[in-house]
């Protein structure tokens, strides 16, 4: 079910937390309209490395399925800038998280590409106003935080992520048992499934942030 708005939730695999030296393993995609039925879908990435042992336990992600299944970075960007078009693109700790690690791809593809090869622009096609964090949204309203006037959503969310806040936890999967989102039959730490939960859940944090409070720059919005 969707609020009657349109956005797509996206999220990532990686080898790790640094987008600077880490790479992306996998993308995760729901596009959300009011005319579609919801379908989560991904791709798996291929890398020049192995995978981190403890990455492969948490995700089950091994070099082989890699290997076997997935396609160019390049070829990824092309599949999600296709498949998003210019909707919102929402995120748990996508801001922080997500963003970079699309930036960094972004700027290494435009090294090695022609100006009109290019697949996906920084500028252009990932801005900070395009992004909504439901982590931020979920620890604002954890926190009784509101937007406070004229503040767009990115700096609500830079304030409300850096708002000290001991005790409390803003997992993913902490934060659908928190707010009743059924998580069973949907595991953590692969894409589709990360982008299932995540969207469930800004659902349910619509009803307490109404889509107003979101303020979007230009031509995203909600």
């Amino acid at each position: 079910m969707s609020s009657g708005k349109s956005y797509a939730v996206v999220d990532l695999e990686t080898t790790g937390l640094d987008c600077w030296s880490d790479l992306i393993t996998e993308i995760g995609l729901m596009v959300v309209t009011p005319d579609a039925q919801l379908r989560a879908e991904s791709v798996l990435v291929k890398i020049d490395r192995r995978l981190p042992d403890n990455i492969v336990r948490l995700t089950g992600i091994t070099d082989q399925l890699l290997a076997l299944e997935g396609i160019p970075i390049d070829d990824a960007l092309l599949w999600l800038k296709n498949r998003v078009g210019d909707l919102p693109l929402v995120g748990h700790n996508v801001i922080r998280f997500d963003r970079g690690f699309l930036l960094e791809a972004t700027r290494q593809h435009r090294r090695t590409m022609f100006p009109e090869d290019r697949v996906m622009d920084e500028v252009d096609d990932l801005p900070a106003c395009r992004f909504i964090d439901t982590m931020a949204l979920f620890k604002g309203y954890k926190l009784c935080l509101e937007p406070s006037p004229g503040e767009s959503h990115y700096q609500y969310s830079q304030r409300v992520l850096q708002t000290p806040a001991r005790g409390i936890r803003f997992s993913l999967g902490y934060a659908c048992n928190d707010v009743g989102v059924r998580t069973s039959g949907n595991p953590s730490h692969r894409a589709a499934n990360d982008a299932i939960m995540t969207q469930q859940l800004f659902e349910t944090l619509l009803q307490v942030h109404s889509p107003e409070s979101i303020l979007l720059g230009g031509k995203y919005k909600l």
